[in-house]
């Protein structure tokens, strides 16, 4: 399955404490095939690839894994060295105790902590720290992308994904919350509250983990890659469909053609999907939307190549899609040779 597309407040919170100097985040938009001008829309999308490097370039150019938002830059190398160690445990509770004990360690402003209660449920919390800086409020980035790489760590030692039984946040409301889906794969997300913390059920911390030197090493290459392109949702229906939806996109098939690939009947096959929580237009809108970014800023298809790839018979109607779907038109992502 293609990898997601990425919404451009990501973009926008990972060149935002480089504002001071716009002809650095100018190069490193044009070093990873970002166009500038969608950074003034809020629904315009980037390949989740494009993304990723962008996160690696940002960190490096700043010397910083925090890129600025921490009450101190954190050194490149932090995340990699937890790994390492994280991976060396018998089950996923070890392996967790690790990493939260490591970043109690480094300076931040933030205490990570693993804790269980007595009814099944498992808490991976961040806590303000007094540290030099005293305690403070940080960005809202920096507990969401912060939970996020605890959790898409945590599938990767296990091997699976883990099903979320909620998220807290400890700030208000925001109006990105829309992205926290595909951040989290989980629907009740809490604002306001005591901590920001990842709640799921603690029998997950008994599965086994085992990786061996390669399979660290592979990882390491190019983490922030190997996270935000993470896929464990094999068994899902949201996922069967995606990725079959994938690869007919162009053949434009009705929903009752489509269900009959699965030899079962369309109101079986949408009630599966409402279980999940999806519709199948939705997951058809998703899937044609994040083709078309990929063929016109990866693969530099021209506009009426995209629009005969993911399904349209004119130009015109898949111009008038995508607008809808990224407020932008195609031309603002193709990819300049």
């Amino acid at each position: 399955m293609r990898s997601p597309s990425i919404s451009i407040y990501f973009i926008q919170a990972c060149l935002k404490n480089l504002s001071h100097r716009p002809d650095t985040q100018r190069e490193l938009l044009a070093k990873n095939h970002i166009s500038p001008a969608i950074l003034q829309s809020t629904t315009a999308r980037v390949p989740a690839e494009n993304y990723a490097d962008l996160l690696r370039d940002t960190m490096q150019e700043m010397d910083d894994e925090l890129m600025g938002y921490g009450s101190m830059p954190q050194k490149l190398g932090c995340w990699s060295t937890m790994v390492e160690l994280a991976a060396n445990s018998a089950n996923l509770g070890e392996g967790l105790k690790k990493l939260t004990r490591f970043y109690r360690l480094v300076p931040w402003g933030l205490e990570t902590r693993l804790s269980t209660d007595n009814n099944g449920n498992a808490y991976v919390s961040l806590s303000h720290s007094n540290d030099a800086h005293g305690r403070r409020q940080f960005d809202p980035y920096l507990y969401e992308s912060f939970l996020f790489y605890i959790h898409r760590t945590a599938n990767w030692l296990i091997g699976r994904q883990i099903p979320l039984h909620a998220v807290d946040f400890c700030f208000a409301e925001t109006q990105h919350r829309a992205v926290y889906w595909d951040m989290y794969f989980c629907k009740d997300i809490y604002f306001q509250q005591p901590l920001s913390q990842l709640r799921f059920s603690a029998s997950m911390l008994e599965l086994p983990v085992a990786k061996s030197a390669q399979a660290i090493s592979a990882f390491l290459i190019h983490v922030n890659q190997a996270m935000i392109t993470q896929i464990y949702a094999q068994k899902s229906w949201h996922y069967k469909v995606s990725t079959r939806l994938e690869s007919q996109l162009s053949d434009n098939p009705s929903f009752g053609d489509f269900a009959k690939g699965f030899n079962i009947h369309p109101h079986t096959l949408r009630n599966y999907l409402r279980d999940e929580g999806f519709q199948y237009q939705d997951i058809k809108d998703r899937v044609r939307r994040d083709s078309a970014i990929f063929y016109l800023s990866s693969r530099g298809k021209s506009v009426e190549e995209t629009a005969a790839l993911t399904g349209f018979s004119e130009a015109s109607a898949f111009i008038r899609a995508f607008k809808k779907w990224t407020g932008n038109t195609p031309i603002h992502y193709k990819r300049k040779s």
